[in-house]
């Protein structure tokens, strides 16, 4: 039997499919809010991408979408992100990934 998708487990894997939105997740995890610099920091570890240009994109890409589905609070003005009011719905997933994260990066989910 297949269970029928869910559209909020479904929104919580499209916020998960990008490894910058998955890392800046997890730092918000570790702690309740950062500012874009450490947002940025998260969203950057292991990916050698340039963080001018991440900041960016997390600024117009990542940070809307996910203050969207209300995972995060993005003051754009202040440059602050905080968990938002659904980060509950995402924690539980969150964690199954950081406990995981040795097999599941083995193939290649990170």
């Amino acid at each position: 039997m297949v269970a029928a998708a869910s559209p909020r487990l479904d929104e919580a894997f499209d916020a998960l499919g990008n490894v910058h939105r998955r890392r800046l997740l997890m730092g918000l995890r570790r702690r309740r809010h950062a500012r874009l610099e450490a947002a940025t920091r998260d969203a950057a570890v292991g990916g050698g991408r340039n963080r001018d240009r991440l900041e960016v994109e997390l600024f117009h890409v990542h940070l809307p979408k996910l203050a969207d589905a209300g995972f995060v609070e993005w003051n754009r003005h202040l440059g602050s992100v905080a968990r938002g009011p659904r980060f509950d719905e995402i924690e539980p997933l969150l964690r199954f990934l950081d406990e995981n994260a040795g097999e599941l990066s083995a193939g290649g989910c990170d």
